[in-house]
């Protein structure tokens, strides 16, 4: 087989995901607290990664492509919204709140109270604060402040702190759905961060180039496409070709 035919399924495969991630990200625009997604490729080599003696010459393994995706961790622009539940984080740190399937990081700040008095998320799960504790305040009581180090009152009466974390490695969180990531196993380092009452992250998806980007890389499927097309169209040819010449 024509080895230009798989450089040119290669480029397929490797668009494919790159839109893949866009989309994601544009759906998520406005989404608060998200991270947009990177995507990045890595050439793979299977003859020489082979001990078969595989027959198959350089150009035509490198276009194998392993494509992986990675968090872009830039801090977002925080908007004003004047509600007293709603946080948003300048800095490396992360929200924690516990869900079933263990705790979870987040940098979606939005909370509510809950029936019981609870600080939750919007979905109910409860936002932890220090030592891992819930966090409950009087639903009826004095109006709640929450000062830039995460901690929080009520009137005069002091509630808890919340329970910032950060990460060496923020690229190693596993994202989880609902805007959240896990950080099992990872290392903790100092919070070098503050928190903002009456503001929301936004998301840090930049919609203007993510549709420039979409465009091109729309283009760059359609000529890959192409090629491996009238590759296809060649071989087929050549085959006939070859089976009525053996005639």
């Amino acid at each position: 087989m024509d080895p230009a035919y798989y450089v040119a399924a290669g480029s397929l495969k490797a668009r494919s995901f790159q839109l893949e991630t866009i989309s994601n990200n544009l759906a998520n625009a406005d989404t608060v607290g998200y991270k947009a997604e990177r995507s990045f490729f890595a050439l793979f080599n299977k003859a020489q990664q082979s001990a078969r003696n595989l027959p198959l010459t350089k150009y035509v393994n490198d276009g194998t492509v392993l494509a992986q995706r990675a968090v872009d961790f830039a801090q977002g622009t925080s908007r004003p919204t004047g509600k007293s539940l709603d946080l948003s984080i300048e800095g490396n740190a992360f929200f924690v709140f516990q869900t079933p399937q263990g705790n979870r990081v987040s940098r979606d700040g939005r909370l509510k109270i809950g029936s019981e008095g609870e600080l939750q998320a919007l979905d109910g799960s409860p936002i932890l604060g220090k030592n891992g504790q819930t966090l409950t305040i009087n639903p009826g009581g004095d109006p709640i402040s929450i000062t830039p180090d995460g901690t929080i009152s009520q009137g005069i009466n002091e509630v808890g702190q919340l329970d910032l974390k950060a990460y060496a490695t923020p690229y190693a969180l596993v994202r989880t759905g609902g805007n959240r990531f896990d950080s099992t196993g990872l290392a903790e380092v100092p919070v070098e961060a503050t928190v903002a009452q009456g503001y929301l992250e936004q998301s840090s998806v930049d919609v203007p180039t993510a549709m420039i980007d979409m465009i091109q890389l729309n283009r760059l499927y359609e000529m890959s496409l192409k090629v491996a097309s009238a590759l296809s169209n060649d071989m087929d040819a050549s085959t006939i070709n070859n089976i009525a010449n053996q005639r």
